[in-house]
């Protein structure tokens, strides 16, 4: 009975202890209260956990808490057949529980190739159901599109100068293409080919730049710079061309010496850049009040380029000096205003990337990442990289980025513990040219070769 009772006082202090999460800890020789460990991967079922490479005892479906782990840094991973592995470093604290969520797994897939060739460029619909693009073959340069549903190819042009100026942009309804080739602009009804129609019948003259209406497909609008120094012709004129109506209307004229070809219209604005002797000037004219107001002071520069969104800011990037400048925009329904009290924004990059919402702007230069946050007002430095940075995108769930180097493409978690963030290859080719991601995620559509194999490439990643 005594023995029983000794044993009693004895062991129910260690139970006790044991019970509320305290561990004796042989590598530091104290006892310390644990932590506790959740990991959550919501599309991740039966997959296998280790920690610091040892097989957990039970499988991981979406979500686990680990408890009693002493406090230290482990080596998490998960792996499940066919997909790339996840693993990172995560510090567990005593008392505390370290959440670890919005794991990502990416299946392992072979690219698919959709089109052989030389591909110089493509570009995915806004409605992501068709894919335009240019194929160089050994006399002409072609232009196609390619239905990703039925996998229908459909010629659009051909022309016999390989050394061509090509740009190619989708209306916002994702059925009409308009290509600049060279000098020419030419519109491609991707619905019926009969409606095809080239801009030299509609305007008389041969544009610097033509752009889309934002929401329309029949509207456009065609940039005139004038070089001959008459004193009765303005130097620069924007057009308005209506596909519907076969019209072309003069609605801004101006008179300065000299304008970038660059320009920007949202709603009733007209963005532009106008050159001064010393320095550039980001301008804005209003169509409805017909007045013209000063946004800002640039440097000098030869190349700029505005990023589309549909939030309160006006992005520009001045190319040549890989500037980014960021100007928070006051929008009513007859004018966009830009708030005197508003500080601009100044970034390194060479170019840039709105999420969905247009909350966060990722941009980059050739070698540093960063993002801009508008709800926090806070900048973001992501991380340095050894390799020339090509493009970089956001991943629909923002906690991961896409890059572009030159022969491969890679996916990082954002988030940083303990310096270490999961990286992965999803393919490696001699060389990628460019690429774009479907908008859940799921798809990673590139062009590029590796060996004497040239193409455009489907990759399924989710």
């Amino acid at each position: 009975m005594f023995s029983f009772i000794a044993a009693f006082f004895i062991l129910a202090p260690i139970l006790i202890f044991y019970a509320s999460g305290y561990r004796y800890d042989f590598k530091r020789e104290k006892i310390l209260k644990t932590g506790t460990l959740m990991l959550e991967a919501k599309d991740i079922k039966n997959a296998k956990l280790y920690i610091n490479d040892k097989l957990y005892e039970k499988p991981f479906d979406g979500k686990i808490f680990i408890y009693n782990l002493l406090p230290d840094d482990y080596t998490v991973r998960l792996e499940k057949d066919n997909y790339y592995s996840w693993q990172k470093k995560i510090t567990v604290q005593s008392s505390l529980t370290t959440f670890v969520k919005d794991i990502m797994f990416f299946k392992k897939s072979t690219p698919l190739q959709l089109i052989d060739g030389q591909i110089t460029n493509f570009y995915l619909s806004p409605d992501e159901q068709k894919i335009v693009y240019s194929l160089e073959t050994e006399n002409f340069l072609e232009f196609y599109t390619l239905n990703l549903a039925t996998n229908e190819e459909i010629f659009l042009y051909r022309t016999g100068a390989l050394e061509t100026n090509v740009d190619l942009s989708w209306a916002a309804s994702s059925k009409k293409v308009l290509a600049k080739i060279n000098n020419n602009y030419l519109v491609f009804d991707v619905q019926n080919l009969e409606n095809n129609q080239d801009l030299k019948e509609l305007i008389d003259f041969t544009p610097q730049n033509i752009k889309w209406d934002n929401s329309s497909d029949n509207l456009l609008y065609a940039l005139k710079q004038n070089t001959a120094k008459e004193t009765d012709q303005p130097e620069f004129e924007i057009y308005k061309i209506d596909l519907l109506a076969k019209t072309s209307q003069l609605i801004f004229t101006a008179s300065q010496e000299s304008i970038n070809s660059e320009f920007y219209i949202e709603a009733n604005d007209i963005f532009y850049i106008q050159r001064e002797t010393n320095n550039d000037i980001l301008s804005k004219y209003n169509l409805n009040f017909q007045t013209n107001k000063i946004v800002a002071e640039l440097n000098k520069s030869d190349n700029y380029k505005f990023i589309k969104s549909s939030n309160n800011y006006l992005a520009l990037i001045d190319v040549t000096n890989q500037k980014l400048f960021l100007i928070q925009k006051i929008i009513t329904s007859l004018e966009t205003n830009i708030s005197a009290n508003t500080s601009i924004k100044e970034f390194t990059a060479k170019d840039s990337a709105w999420d969905r919402d247009g909350k966060k702007l990722l941009f980059y230069d050739d070698f540093e990442i960063r993002y801009f946050d508008t709800e926090t007002n806070q900048e973001t430095f992501i991380n340095r990289y050894g390799q020339k940075i090509i493009k970089t995108l956001w991943y629909p769930n923002l906690m991961q980025i896409s890059i572009l180097f030159e022969d491969n493409i890679k996916i990082f978690d954002l988030n940083l513990d303990n310096g270490q963030r999961n990286v992965i290859e999803l393919v490696k080719f001699d060389q990628i040219i460019n690429f774009c991601l479907d908008q859940k995620g799921e798809k990673v559509y590139f062009n590029g070769k590796i060996g004497k194999q040239q193409g455009l490439y489907q990759l399924q990643i989710k």
